[in-house]
């Protein structure tokens, strides 16, 4: 079937073919083209775990009692099951009951992801990290043991960039301590000088 221009924007697709592979597939997705159907024909505990992005879950042997109350029958439709064989006897049933566009996906889920194409399903946990990873003390003192003789360690390191900034920190303080001085001691020679002029002015 070739599909129609969708709003001007997506181009027609050649007829789907018998058998395609995930590129042609990964193709139409990228388009953003409406007018096709991805069903996964494997157990429902397996599509749970991973399945195409999008993807139908119809269990093979529900497959036709589903698929033919609520899919249109000239609706393109990719199918793939646990293996090459499971996907072919899907894409049989679809046919003898009045499907006809119907592809076998090559590879299945397998080759989909073989060419990055996006998944979903239950998410598998993460390794827990270490007992050790979150010790820095121990982590720094291997870090140290590690580094070659006659090297600057980096604790060494540490204690020395705080040490310039604590001395840095006392002389700006002595000078800050200083410049207040000065100033208090200038602004206390104006005041008394500008005292004595208003006692000379008033004697006169």
């Amino acid at each position: 079937m070739v599909n129609n221009l969708v709003g001007g924007i997506i181009p027609p697709q050649p007829p789907i073919q018998g058998q395609s592979d995930a590129h042609v597939l990964k193709s139409r997705l990228e388009w953003g083209e409406p007018a096709f159907t991805i069903l996964d024909v494997r157990d429902r505990n397996t599509f749970n775990q991973g399945h195409i992005m999008g993807a139908m879950p119809m269990p093979i042997d529900e497959l036709v009692e589903r698929a033919v109350p609520s899919l249109d029958k000239s609706r393109d439709i990719y199918v793939y099951g646990a293996n090459e064989e499971e996907t072919s006897q899907a894409a049989q049933q679809l046919r003898s009951n009045g499907f006809e566009h119907v592809s076998q996906l090559i590879g299945g889920l397998a080759g989909w992801k073989a060419i990055g194409g996006p998944t979903e399903g239950i998410v598998e946990s993460k390794t827990p990290a270490g007992a050790d990873d979150y010790n820095i003390v121990d982590r720094l003192k291997n870090h140290e043991q590690n580094q070659p003789k006659g090297g600057t360690s980096a604790t060494e390191a540490i204690k020395k960039g705080a040490s310039n900034l604590k001395d840095s920190i006392q002389e700006g303080a002595s000078n800050l301590k200083e410049g207040i001085q000065e100033g208090a001691s200038n602004l206390k020679e104006g005041i008394s000088e500008s005292k004595d002029r208003d006692d000379s002015n008033v004697g006169s």
